[in-house]
């Protein structure tokens, strides 16, 4: 994609992190996308031809264990080995993001955490720490792989989106009870995302510009 790059990062715990990136228009938003369980950055790629036609930025990455993403401690990180306390770890992803997006002189003020599935559920863990400006989460879970948002809501003054959709029973379930825990600490919105799973809901149409028209606070 035109105007992105593939860069790299260390987390606090030693993994090797690749992710896409490209520079948001000046003052813009920047988002932080995690994809779900055992796919990758290239997930994204509708969404962000969608954040540059907005002047929008974007840090789109791959999880330790995924992609290009395949080392921490210098030894080989594989998803498909991981224990809950791995996927708890995996937080340090996007905070380590967050800080390597710092450096560039983007303030968590302008940033925004875009997690899919799993990514989701990290997306509300690392928000609590790194403290975004908002935070879309697409088919969230109660309970995936021991990680529950509902735990880290609390604190924080983020804006939060939860999108899901009714043939995606586990997060359409979930969803009320996330948007009641996000709710009571922050400004909540939920969003019928019509059909599919994570990413899979931006297939219909309407989806893609709905999450950005509620980004930008329209």
């Amino acid at each position: 994609m035109a105007g992105q790059e593939t860069v790299n990062f260390t987390t606090k715990d030693g993994c090797r992190i690749e992710a896409y990136y490209s520079a948001a228009s000046s003052g813009a938003l920047v988002f932080i996308n995690t994809h779900g369980l055992g796919s990758d950055k290239n997930e994204w790629g509708s969404f962000q031809k969608a954040l540059g036609e907005r002047g929008y930025g974007w840090l789109s990455l791959d999880l330790r264990g995924h992609g290009g993403s395949g080392t921490c401690g210098g030894k080989k990180a594989d998803y498909r080995n991981f224990s809950k306390a791995d996927w708890a770890n995996a937080s340090r992803d996007l905070e380590a993001a967050a800080a390597w997006l710092k450096k560039k002189g983007v303030p968590a003020k302008r940033l925004v955490f875009c997690g899919a599935s799993i990514g989701a559920n990290l997306s509300v863990k690392a928000a609590r720490a790194a403290g975004p400006a908002a935070v879309i989460l697409l088919s969230p879970g109660l309970d995936y792989a021991g990680l529950k948002p509902e735990k880290y809501f609390p604190g924080g003054a983020y804006r939060v989106l939860i999108a899901a959709a009714q043939d995606d029973p586990y997060a359409w379930q979930s969803a009320l009870p996330l948007f009641k825990a996000a709710r009571a600490g922050h400004a909540a919105a939920t969003l019928d995302g019509i059909s599919g799973h994570g990413v899979n809901m931006f297939k219909a149409p309407k989806v893609i510009p709905a999450v950005l028209d509620w980004a930008a606070g329209k």
